[in-house]
């Protein structure tokens, strides 16, 4: 984050009054801080840097993740955060937990200054100010965590706030999700830092899924300060934990704060050339007018020049993590996600089930419409398929009747063909009668054939990779596991060509080839073999 010089005059508002609306929250920031925070989101689907200071400070403030580039200003807006948690939440207690203690004290270093600089000027009391830790005579209090579990356990704030969570040990993680309490406060029963009815909660995640939606008009002030955990990261490793933690955050609708360079970078002016200019491709003229933010475009345009492409991308861009050892390295959102509809009308299309049978691991279910393409038509085979995944379905420790059950509540018109895992042909365990025949007696034409999964894995990359034309696989945005499983299913170190048994994604990723395995079939031999 960019800063100017303090002045020995700070202008109103006053430090220690409560911010009632986003714009005196981001005036006190720049009349304070001196930091420019930007407030307008550059790129489709991200969000702006304040957006995320607005659902920090205005209470209820939940549970959020921030991914942000590197040097996105995401450790000092923590440190923001997290001192006008202080300042105008009384009694609040916050921890600070980093991938590492040196990544966890370059927020405490920034909240350290602030509240040193207040202090000698006499604007606040502190009963201390230690090397990790502070306290403010109002109650409130911060410190430093260090990255172990028994550093975790017994703790009992309302904040946590973990810096860089894709550097974290995973059972750090997990002990960190019980430490939150919510509690009252003076200042939240007098009705500071509550939300405000004109502030929209964001978008939730990178494919612009539903957040929390605004808050509603002439809600009453919280009479607590909420309990919350914010992950904030830059997603660097496609297989770590910020990628576990985007899709959890996504499945259960908690925002997702996403950022990238555009957003944080500095107005170009007007007498900079854009066509020779290397970030050409990326701002395409937009920081002229869009931008206004604190990162160097000089700097900016160095940084590209010493990483490759796909770095530049995942880090800097935000765009998606590294490829490096995915199985479907050309699977892009902005590619193959897609929101239309099914269509039941189309003379030569026809809906599908893909499933993965599970107890234990899950039940997976995808709605599937299979339309030929015209070479398709003229005998080509199914490689000219055009295939979109409407819908998907996926629970555990279930029995068939019910899964069935609940597949029927769904809006879609009633699959023409179900593709399936051979397995399921075996007999069940509990009722001697195979997944398949149960679903051949409820009147389902349903086809199985063994296969290499190498074969399955082809067509579906065939599906999404057709040199110059269109992809003939789309997905809608709301098959969120899905989109998510053909982000992160990976090749098992040391195995060669086999894709890793994760227990997480390959399940999806079964039921999609199961379909494209079968409907390569054609209608010769519609039989199991």
């Amino acid at each position: 984050m960019s800063q100017s010089t303090r002045t020995d005059s700070l202008p109103s508002p006053s430090l220690l009054d409560p911010c009632r609306t986003p714009d005196e929250l981001w005036r006190w920031i720049e009349f304070h801080l001196h930091l420019r925070t930007p407030r307008r989101a550059v790129c489709p689907n991200h969000q702006a840097p304040f957006d995320y200071l607005k659902h920090a400070y205005f209470e209820p403030a939940g549970d959020c993740v921030v991914w942000a580039p590197r040097g996105g200003g995401k450790t000092r807006l923590g440190a923001v955060a997290t001192l006008l948690d202080l300042l105008h939440k009384p009694g609040i207690e916050i921890r600070i937990l980093g991938g590492s203690l040196e990544q966890s004290l370059k927020m405490w270093d920034h909240l350290g200054r602030d509240l040193e600089y207040y202090s000698d000027r006499g604007q606040i009391e502190l009963k201390h100010l230690k090397s990790r830790s502070a306290q403010l005579v109002s109650g409130s209090n911060v410190s430093v965590l260090t990255q172990s579990e028994r550093a975790i356990r017994g703790v009992r704030v309302q904040k946590l706030r973990c810096d860089e969570v894709d550097c974290f040990d995973e059972r750090v993680w997990e002990a960190a999700q019980l430490v939150t309490r919510s509690r009252r406060s003076a200042a939240a029963l007098a009705g500071a830092g509550a939300m405000p009815a004109d502030v929209e909660r964001p978008a939730s995640c990178p494919t612009a899924l539903a957040g929390a939606g605004p808050a509603p008009s002439g809600a009453e002030p919280p009479a607590s300060c909420a309990a919350a955990i914010e992950a904030i990261s830059t997603w660097h490793d496609p297989f770590g934990l910020m990628g576990r933690i985007v899709e959890r955050a996504v499945a259960a609708k908690i925002p997702v704060f996403q950022w990238c360079l555009m957003e944080v970078l500095e107005r170009c002016p007007p007498q900079r050339p854009c066509k020779q200019c290397e970030l050409w491709t990326e701002c395409a003229g937009r920081a002229k007018q869009d931008c206004d933010g604190f990162l160097s475009i000089d700097d900016a345009v160095v940084m590209k020049r010493r990483v490759s492409l796909e770095t530049w991308n995942a880090e800097m861009l935000c765009q998606r993590p590294l490829t490096r050892g995915r199985v479907f390295p050309m699977f892009d959102r902005a590619i193959h996600v897609s929101d239309i509809e099914l269509s039941s009308t189309s003379p030569h299309s026809e809906i599908w089930w893909g499933i993965d049978f599970g107890f234990k691991a899950p039940f997976v279910c995808l709605w599937i419409q299979r339309t030929p393409g015209t070479d398709a038509r003229a005998g080509a085979g199914a490689g000219a398929d055009e295939v979109y995944v409407a819908d998907e379905y996926v629970r555990e420790a279930m029995m068939l009747d019910e899964h069935l059950r609940q597949l029927a509540i769904r809006k879609w018109p009633r699959p023409q063909r179900i593709a399936c895992d051979p397995a399921g042909a075996g007999p069940n365990d509990q009722t001697a009668v195979s997944n398949v025949q149960l679903l051949r007696r409820r009147g389902h034409a349903v086809r199985y054939r063994k296969s290499l999964i190498q074969d399955g894995v082809e067509l579906i990359r065939a599906g999404l990779c057709c040199g110059s034309a269109k992809p003939r696989l789309r997905i809608h945005p709301r098959c969120d596991r899905l989109i998510v499983a053909l982000e992160a299913y990976r090749y098992d170190d040391g195995a060669g060509e086999r894709p890793l048994k994760d227990g997480r994604h390959d399940h999806l990723i079964d039921a999609l080839r199961y379909f494209y395995i079968n409907a390569q079939a054609g209608d010769v031999d519609a039989r199991a073999y």
